[in-house]
């Protein structure tokens, strides 16, 4: 059996908009699905949770894989040829620690003077290595990658590579990509013909 949703499941589960050639695992969760939106080509592995809060968009040719949970409560937009691999966590919203605020969604925003949240923005061809966490009004700019076990506690600059936790730059990430994805849907197209 396939583990994808068939396109009749993938109808009933109520999706903002959805676009063509989805792959959604069976066993991915979606909470306030209304709220998410999906373009082309894209696939959502097992076990990920996607909330969609404010509201989530996913755009065209983006992998999210496995055990991935994204938190949208304020927003979280991610952009074209994106890729986040197994066990990240994104958070659009967070509670404070400190012990100057209340924690877990049971009590009021009153009590939680310390609560962050903003919108977080992953723009074109991002990639985030595994078991990272990205938090609060973020923005990993066009190119950026995120190497595995990372804490993203603020903008990543374009076309440049992070790592650690925090997550500092290392070097600058290289844009053949940008070719070779031209060259691929070249090639897809030709064959389509």
């Amino acid at each position: 059996m396939n583990s994808f949703c068939s396109p009749e499941e993938l109808s009933l589960i109520g999706f903002g908009s959805l676009g063509k050639n989805v792959k959604i695992s069976r066993k991915a969760s979606f909470y306030s699905p209304e709220r998410i939106f999906i373009a082309d080509n894209v696939r959502i592995d097992d076990f990920c949770m996607l909330s969609g809060g404010s509201g989530l968009t996913i755009d065209s040719f983006v992998h999210v894989s496995a055990f991935v949970a994204m938190y949208a409560g304020s927003g979280i937009a991610i952009g074209h040829g994106c890729s986040i691999s197994p066990f990240t966590a994104i958070f659009s919203e967070c509670d404070d620690f400190s012990g100057e605020s209340l924690v877990n969604p049971w009590y009021s925003r009153d009590f939680k003077p310390g609560y962050k949240a903003g919108k977080v923005i992953l723009k074109d061809y991002v990639s985030v290595g595994s078991h990272c966490v990205i938090v609060p009004k973020v923005t990993l700019h066009e190119g950026a990658a995120v190497l595995a076990n990372s804490l993203v506690l603020s903008d990543c600059e374009e076309w440049s590579i992070f790592c650690g936790t925090p997550a500092k730059k290392i070097k600058t990430r290289s844009k053949a990509l940008l070719e070779l994805e031209r060259e691929c849907l070249l090639k897809q197209h030709s064959r389509q013909r």
